[in-house]
């Protein structure tokens, strides 16, 4: 604009000056002077000078006003330059930049610090494939461990950067609060007052006086504290931190206590529950006493812990469940049954999910025992749902017009169901295997009878609860109330027939787990009509199922000599399950198998796999971590979004894992603690080279080199000097203790008693105070309560060989 006011001013002047100069010549009026025309043109110019000046001056003005603005930019650029590297490179913050490929591209001083590496052009799987499967899943909150450091990872997925921050102060404090949160323990001690029965009293003292002084010792070891509750339970307080180390023990003491049992020809087991969360201790403690009911309803012989936050974790349970020959526990559960029945409005009664024999017989049998009561009773039921033979057995029931109109739908159930109606489910302890959930979820009072291990799911609003995991059927299980139910419980030959064939089933003809009751529930069906005929003829196969199992016979493998694994073919999609089941039956067959697995899919995308064992390998554990269930030596899962090959090479993990030793190639090794199946810390054992390369990456044992062997003898040997120490120092503190004598005085009532009774601890303040020997009142034991005046025998048990005594002089205060 300036420019253009310039040019017109330039053309103006320029115009005037050649007028004046055209008018002077051409005109010839020379009138006016010379000196008019100089001064004219001069102020003319002048003007233009004027004019220029002032437009320069404007010019120049804003020029330095210009320089000192890019003077202040860059002032203020060098220091956020100066910022920006001090961030970058000095404050302690990590920074990675990465392509597509997940290359890393640039890293600053600090991000190379923390992963000791120079990290310019490596792949982030090298440095942390958990950090790159993180970063793969977008996950929100990543936290990076790595050489003993914690750090916050804050991922800009845009610009492919990632911020490192050192939280591991935070995360240790977070550590420690967690290891010192309460943890409680019950410990129940299984089948022992049965086992001792036929011992003499000294033999059971002696017994039982093993078997506590193991599980003492034990507890002892992660100084947590250990009360008994009554004969056959005890109490553990502890905290997280020791529980975690029980946990890294596997909790050995299943397997010590297993072999005093042993050693002793004892049935006796342990079970024990253990919850730690963070709440007031009345509810940890029904926490606790759920996980201990749980490792009793899976069999015993394990421990269910329950951690704030986790997933509920089993260990053991590697012996089969004992057989009960006691009917208390049965007629116990027959009178909640019978009493909740008669307390409702009516019944229904349901099975699981793909009823088989068991299930669709144990609900007959349910049937009739409500029927005793006169109760207005139906069984929920849909064809549609149940495997082959149980689709058999109803279209013979559809043509008994009595027998049909017992059977209603989910949609007439729905309409029946009311707050006062009683449903009983059978055959199942897991609600989601229920035939039609939809009933428990209106359900508000509910009845189970089941005979499968417990899983860690529960029904809502139970009245009464009857699962035995020793029994072989849940048929069985309803056969043995009948006698307790009523005397005048009648069946028809087709009823007790299909009851019959459920033991049948369940039992494989009587070869799993079959014991006396078993036998004697079969007995009292077959007293009450049953037809082994009509059973036999039931249970046949089809042809085309015969051909399936021959044909997946001719597809199994042998592995490790003992396992039998078979994958049926990809295309092929199994319509009835439990032709797994049998398949798996017939493997058991072949000489040498004691376990079997088929593998096939049973919908699309679903695989099933359904497990057999003969002795001692806890095909439920194996299925439970693939995410099914079911009994010690039968059971399967199921698993959606994946295939046969994903199955077989997860299973085939495990087999390695646990119990594959039979490889040409072995490896000796020391345990560095106990595991379970193969050994005890400190043992020298022979393993495969892929199970020995486990054990190294776990560490649960080292190489048995040469040096190792040496640092283990000499390990051994110390142990031995300081076990004869100890033994030494408690023979002295015997000696000490031996014969003392106190004095209590207590304030006693009218009638001579104490009010309330003296404790160990009281005990062994005054025994410290009198003697100046301190005393650990976990090892005092008294004959009885003390609540009177008199003079009582106190035992110290120092070892388990080693027990002083002293005497108590009760006095009237």
């Amino acid at each position: 604009m300036k420019k253009i006011i310039f040019a017109v001013s330039s053309f103006i002047a320029t115009v005037i000056f050649s007028y004046l100069t055209y008018y002077f010549i051409y005109e010839g009026n020379y009138g006016v002077s010379y000196l008019t025309v100089a001064l004219t043109l001069s102020s003319i110019v002048l003007g233009m000078i004027f004019v220029f000046i002032y437009f320069n001056t404007n010019n120049r003005e804003k020029m330095e006003a210009l320089n000192t603005r890019l003077k202040l930019w860059t002032n203020i650029s060098y220091h956020v330059t100066q910022a920006g590297d001090e961030v970058f490179n000095n404050l302690p913050i990590g920074v990675i930049i990465y392509d597509d490929s997940y290359e890393i591209k640039w890293a600053n001083d600090y991000a190379k610090k923390i992963f000791d590496n120079t990290l310019i052009d490596e792949s982030l799987g090298t440095v942390s494939k958990e950090l790159v499967n993180d970063i793969i899943m977008n996950k929100d909150d990543i936290i990076l461990s790595f050489n003993d450091y914690s750090y916050d990872v804050i991922h800009n997925a845009q610009n492919n950067i990632l911020y490192f921050f050192d939280v591991t102060k935070r995360e240790e404090t977070i550590k420690k609060y967690n290891s010192r949160v309460a943890a409680i323990g019950i410990i129940g001690l299984d089948n022992l007052e049965e086992s001792l029965k036929r011992f003499d009293m000294q033999e059971k003292t002696n017994f039982r006086g093993q078997l506590l002084g193991e599980i003492s010792d034990w507890i002892e070891t992660y100084g947590c504290y250990l009360q008994s509750l009554s004969n056959d339970r005890m109490l553990v307080v502890m905290d997280r931190e020791s529980l975690d180390k029980m946990i890294d023990d596997k909790f050995s003491v299943l397997s010590k206590v297993r072999e005093i049992s042993n050693k002793n020809r004892l049935k006796a087991t342990i079970s024990m529950g253990i919850a730690s969360y963070d709440v007031d201790a009345d509810e940890l403690g029904s926490l606790a006493q759920n996980a201990i009911e749980l490792a009793e309803k899976r069999g015993g012989d394990q421990v269910v812990v329950n951690i704030q936050g986790q997933k509920i974790q089993y260990f053991g349970g590697n012996t089969n469940t004992l057989e009960k020959n006691t009917l208390v526990e049965a007629r116990m559960q027959t009178m909640a049954l019978k009493d909740a029945v008669e307390t409702s409005s009516n019944v229904l009664i349901m099975c699981h999910n793909l009823a088989d024999c068991d299930a669709f017989g144990s609900m007959l049998g349910v049937l009739h025992l409500a029927l005793s009561s006169n109760a207005d009773v139906k069984m929920v039921f849909d064809p549609q749902y149940a495997d082959i033979t149980v689709k058999k057995i109803f279209a013979e029931i559809e043509t008994i017009p009595s027998m049909r109109s017992l059977f209603i739908n989910l949609n007439e159930a729905l309409e029946k169901i009311k707050p006062t109606t009683l449903l009983i489910v059978t055959d199942t302890q897991s609600p989601k295997l229920a035939m039609f959930p939809e009933l428990l979820t209106k359900a508000k009072k509910v009845s189970v009878i089941d005979h499968h291990r417990a899983g860690d799911e529960e029904y809502k609003n139970l009245l009464s609860y009857y699962v035995e995991s020793s029994a072989s059927s849940t048929v069985e299980l309803v056969s043995e109330m009948f006698m307790f139910y009523t005397d005048n419980i009648e069946l028809t030959s087709l009823e007790a027939s299909i009851m019959l064939a459920g033991i049948i089933v369940d039992t494989n003809n009587f070869t799993f787990r079959s014991g006396t009751r078993t036998f004697e529930a079969a007995s009292t069906l077959k007293s009450m009509g049953a037809d082994m005929v009509y059973v036999r003829k039931l249970l046949r196969e089809p042809m085309s199922v015969e051909q399936t199992i021959a044909q997946a016979l001719m597809r199994a493998e042998i592995v490790a000599k003992r396992f039998a694994v078979v994958s049926l073919d990809n295309k092929v999609i199994v319509e009835d399950r439990t032709t797994l089941a049998k398949i798996s039956d017939k493997l058991l067959g072949i000489d040498g198998v004691d376990t079997s697995f088929t593998i096939g899919y049973v919908g699309e995308e679903i695989v099933g796999i359904s497990a057999r064992s003969l002795d001692n390998i806890n095909v439920q554990i194996i299925m439970e971590e693939l995410g099914g269930g079911g009994h010690f030596n039968s059971a399967a899962t199921q698993v959606s979004n994946t295939t046969i090959d994903a199955m077989k090479h997860k299973l085939m993990d495990i087999i390695k894992r646990d119990y594959m030793d039979d490889g040409d190639e072995k490896m000796k090794v020391i345990l560095l603690s106990d595991v379970k199946g193969k050994g005890l810390k400190d043992e020298i054992i022979d393993v495969a080279n892929g199970y020995g390369n486990y054990l190294l990456t776990n560490k649960l044992a080292v190489v048995a080199s040469e040096e190792n062997l040496q640092v283990l003898a000499a390990q051994k040997e110390q142990e031995k000097i300081n076990a004869q120490n100890r033994r030494n120092v408690l023979l002295k503190l015997k000696d000490e203790i031996q014969g003392k004598f106190i004095s209590i005085y207590i304030k006693v009532g009218a009638d001579g008693k104490n009010f309330g009774h003296i404790t160990t601890k009281l005990i062994c303040d005054e025994f410290e105070a009198q003697t100046g020997i301190h005393l650990d009142k976990r090892k005092v034991e008294l004959p009885s309560e003390i609540n009177s005046v008199g003079i009582f025998t106190a035992s110290v048990k120092l070892e388990k060989d080693i027990i002083a005594t002293f005497e108590i002089n009760v006095i009237e205060k």
